[in-house]
């Protein structure tokens, strides 16, 4: 097929949205709340002992959003909220359930994934991880940045992120930031 350039910016845009409802249809049926509530374990879970404002921050949340969002989690006895390092503030950490709800959205979110991309052949598959990586490596220029667009990421799979990547070119020189 031949397409022109905004054809195919325009089937990028439909896998995107074909792809992020199927993650997101797997990841809110293993929590029962959609919404932010998935991303927010995963951040809690990748970065502990951040603020009820860094998560607002990540999520692009209001802050009394993100303070009921943790109120949901706590209530689910999926976080704990404990002194920060200011008096104002509160840490937020995973609870053992909330590590084990963590894990299983990873794992729902893979297997999602894994049916995608099972119809690829290895070829295309190593043509996809190279579109990916192009895509998304100038897409980070600050630390809530990275943390929004890996919200859902299973960090242990990518040996090399290109976000990361991007991150860290960005930090080394911020007149690169897009």
């Amino acid at each position: 097929m031949n397409y022109r350039p905004a054809g195919t910016a325009n089937v990028l845009g439909a896998l995107a949205l074909h792809v992020a409802g199927v993650v997101r249809s797997s990841v809110t049926r293993e929590t029962g709340g959609g919404g932010t509530l998935p991303d927010a374990l995963i951040v809690i879970k990748d970065q502990p002992g951040r603020t009820v404002d860094w998560l607002g921050r990540v999520l692009q949340m209001s802050q009394p959003g993100a303070v009921h969002l943790v109120q949901r989690l706590a209530a689910a006895g999926w976080v704990e909220r404990r002194r920060g390092a200011d008096a104002r503030s509160y840490a937020l950490h995973l609870t053992p359930p909330g590590h084990e709800t963590a894990e299983r959205v990873l794992r729902v979110r893979q297997q999602a994934l894994d049916e995608l991309t099972d119809r690829l052949s290895p070829a295309q598959r190593r043509h996809l991880d190279e579109i990916a990586a192009t895509l998304l490596a100038d897409t980070v220029g600050d630390e809530p940045e990275l943390a929004r667009v890996c919200r859902l990421c299973d960090r242990s799979c990518c040996d090399a992120c290109p976000a990361y990547a991007g991150y860290l070119r960005a930090a080394e020189d911020p007149s690169d930031i897009p």
